[in-house]
């Protein structure tokens, strides 16, 4: 925080501070203090935060969460504060001094808005440090600051305030400092959450691709056992034709396989415990078991496959320059297949409407429609495309769904149409860095969505393909 939005702030804070009372004191976050004052008229919220570059002092009217638990420096400051006498910066640097009444007499709290070296540090009437917010131990290259310390000032930095650096964040003359200044890191605290927050979804969604590669993996291990599991079925036929030659008590037997040409012997394993037929059931039991594991390894196959590929369009999609309503839907499709843990509750409702699929004109004037996430992938293959308008999407790749609205104008479509409509979908798609692309052009009949799939994900039947060179409208 500047020095002289600082000075700004703590003249507002002068008057209404002095005398308030200490209602409660809260840690939302580990650098983060706030004081709930009652002033004899109003309730003030005073934020104090040690963040490094984001250290800053002013009222808020933002809510925070209050920890079941207080932290260690919280604790302190409930038992030794209950009542601000007043407010002043001190040794004329970036040093808001809380001069603070309790039970145990007088004491002050030193704000420390000095960057990355931020800090809070409670001292008693002699200036000997109670306890500090981030301890600084003895031989650290630093100050030392610990409890029963002398508190001695930082090395003082010169300030040169320019009259452009206060007319900028003062643009509005309706408000006041405090509300300027909270104004302008709650606009930086939300870049950081969506950061965040489109981080937490790419790990969640890199985690689960992970996951789904290895399962890919097992599973075509596990289908290559299986592979021969017809040759139980023959055997157990063969040994069904030489009941005749077989009894109980025999271990193996030879036989003539005459599935093959020209008809070769055969040892054929047996349970000496089994009869015969019971020997062909045994073989017969394999076989079943083996079709029925080959089927459900197929199923899952195809299963993982389309779980794969949707989760490889959400990762293009979060890398893919998402705007805040793609964010929070896709958040949403991760919510509801049960892959998204919320680390807090601030994402976990809609605070947008959904956003609309994306337009454009062809050269010829028809119109192209596509989408930026699944949603509106799914609204353009399944709502919007219909009889006579050809459908785009980049080959074997994630990328966006377009439409070409060649059923609303009778008009003869040309080449120039179709390269731009296939254009846009290279351009919004993995490969947009690619010279040339190759893009998949389908008949509205041709495309469907298969029952229970993923939200975006359609099979495409007949589809001719085009060489693109990617283009985006940005």
């Amino acid at each position: 925080m500047k020095f002289a939005h600082i000075e700004h702030v703590v003249g507002e804070l002068a008057a209404p501070l002095a005398g308030a009372r200490v209602s409660k004191i809260y840690q939302p976050s580990p650098e983060i203090l706030l004081f709930k004052l009652w002033t004899g008229r109003e309730t003030l919220r005073l934020l104090i935060s040690a963040e490094g570059q984001k250290s800053r002092l002013h009222l808020t009217e933002q809510t925070w969460p209050n920890p079941h638990i207080p932290p260690r420096f919280c604790q302190l400051l409930r038992a030794r504060v209950s009542r601000i006498e007043s407010i002043a910066v001190v040794n004329d640097d970036r040093i808001v001094k809380l001069q603070c009444q309790g039970a145990q007499g007088h004491c002050a709290l030193l704000i420390e808005l000095t960057g990355n070296h931020s800090n809070l540090i409670l001292v008693d009437e002699q200036e000997v440090i109670i306890d500090v917010l981030k301890r600084i131990p003895d031989g650290s290259g630093f100050r030392t600051l610990l409890a029963g310390e002398e508190y001695l000032f930082p090395e003082k930095v010169n300030f040169t305030v320019t009259k452009t650096e206060n007319q900028t964040l003062l643009a509005d003359e309706n408000q006041s400092w405090n509300q300027a200044v909270e104004k302008l890191y709650s606009s930086v605290q939300q870049s950081e959450n969506k950061n965040d927050f489109v981080r937490q979804l790419q790990q969640t969604v890199h985690r689960q691709i992970i996951k789904i590669q290895k399962r890919l993996l097992s599973i075509k291990r596990e289908s290559a056992k299986q592979k021969n599991f017809d040759a139980n079925r023959l055997t157990g036929e063969l040994l069904l034709a030489n009941l005749h030659n077989l009894q109980r008590g025999m271990s193996e037997v030879v036989l003539q396989n005459y599935y093959l040409q020209p008809p070769e012997a055969q040892i054929v394993a047996l349970d000496p415990l089994l009869s015969p037929h019971e020997n062909a059931e045994k073989y017969f039991w394999r076989y079943k078991k083996g079709k029925r594991g080959q089927e459900h390894s197929q199923r899952r196959l195809e299963e993982s496959r389309s779980e794969l590929e949707w989760l490889q369009q959400l990762e293009y999609q979060l890398k893919d320059n998402a705007k805040n309503s793609d964010i929070e839907e896709i958040a949403s499709e991760l919510r509801q297949a049960g892959l998204l843990k919320e680390r807090n509750n601030l994402h976990s409702k809609k605070t947008l409407q959904p956003s609309k699929p994306h337009d454009a004109t062809s050269p010829s004037g028809f119109k192209v429609l596509w989408g930026r996430n699944n949603r509106q992938n799914e609204e353009i293959s399944c709502k919007i495309l219909k009889k006579g308008d050809l459908w785009f999407h980049v080959h074997i790749s994630p990328g966006t769904h377009v439409v070409l609205k060649s059923s609303q104008r009778h008009l003869e479509l040309k080449d120039e149409d179709l390269e731009f409509a296939a254009s846009l979908a290279a351009g919004y798609s993995k490969s947009r860095d690619d010279d040339k692309v190759t893009v998949m052009m389908a008949e509205a009949k041709s495309v469907y969505k298969p029952k229970g799939s993923k939200p975006g994900l359609v099979n495409v039947l007949q589809f001719k393909t085009l060489v693109v060179k990617p283009y985006r409208i940005d």
